[in-house]
């Protein structure tokens, strides 16, 4: 199935599509996905992911995202194996090209299926989760304000973009200070007036690991009325704790 998968003149779409659903299901199965990763799949996958980001670039063929739903399945699922890291598997990947390859592929789902955007964010949340080089490769490539513009999508999608902009917060003040230019504030002030309880807890989540490594942030949200945009949700149960931990760092520090 590996050796199918390879990219190249020779990789039949209706074939790849077939197999690489069935490679899915194997995965899902947990039967020996330390095997998988040994063999090289995280590789062929990721060679595949760029294979599919160059594809969406020269053609306007409607069956890649059939490819491309299953292959960011399959290493979205890989990256969480204890074997990946034991294999150096993230580097397997080449993290700044899988994660340009990623963003023209969100950007080619955004245009044809949106409903598969939160396919290749759960693969950019595990790229990221435990991985600094992936988070300084988000910034370099200055995808953070493309990331943001996603928020408008779904509630499934901002959550995702939200956690994914915490896994680089998280990483500390260095990461923070190159996070924190430009329209973060104003989109996650734009977050807190969502209904949902989980995107606004992700942006409560987001907001207090700034106020933690970003000098002024706090400050920065205070000015621009954050205290008014936090007060409607004082009293959502599952809410109002952490809100009222934010207010708390936001006033005092």
């Amino acid at each position: 199935m590996l050796q199918l998968l390879q990219p190249g003149p020779k990789l039949n779409l209706g074939v790849a599509v077939e197999f690489a659903w069935c490679l899915h299901y194997i995965i899902c199965s947990q039967v020996n996905n330390a095997l998988l990763i040994t063999q090289g799949a995280l590789s062929t996958l990721g060679l595949l992911l760029l294979d599919l980001a160059g594809a969406v670039q020269r053609t306007e063929d409607a069956g890649l995202e059939l490819l491309a739903c299953p292959v960011l399945r399959c290493l979205s699922n890989l990256l969480t194996e204890a074997a990946a890291e034991a294999v150096g598997g993230q580097l397997q990947l080449r993290d700044e090209r899988v994660v340009a390859a990623l963003f023209i592929l969100l950007q080619f789902l955004l245009q044809k299926q949106p409903s598969l955007l939160p396919e290749g964010l759960w693969l950019l949340n595990n790229l990221t989760a435990n991985s600094p080089s992936f988070c300084t490769s988000l910034l370099s490539l200055d995808l953070i304000e493309p990331l943001l513009h996603l928020l408008s999508v779904s509630n499934v999608v901002s959550v995702l973009v939200l956690t994914v902009l915490c896994n680089v917060a998280e990483k500390g003040p260095a990461y923070c200070q190159r996070l924190w230019p430009g329209p973060l504030l104003s989109s996650l002030l734009d977050t807190l007036a969502f209904s949902d309880t989980e995107v606004v807890g992700q942006s409560l989540e987001l907001l207090q690991l700034l106020f933690l490594y970003q000098p002024g942030a706090a400050q920065a949200f205070l000015q621009q009325s954050g205290l008014q945009a936090l007060q409607r949700h004082e009293e959502v149960a599952q809410l109002q704790d952490r809100v009222h931990a934010l207010q708390q760092t936001a006033l005092h520090g």
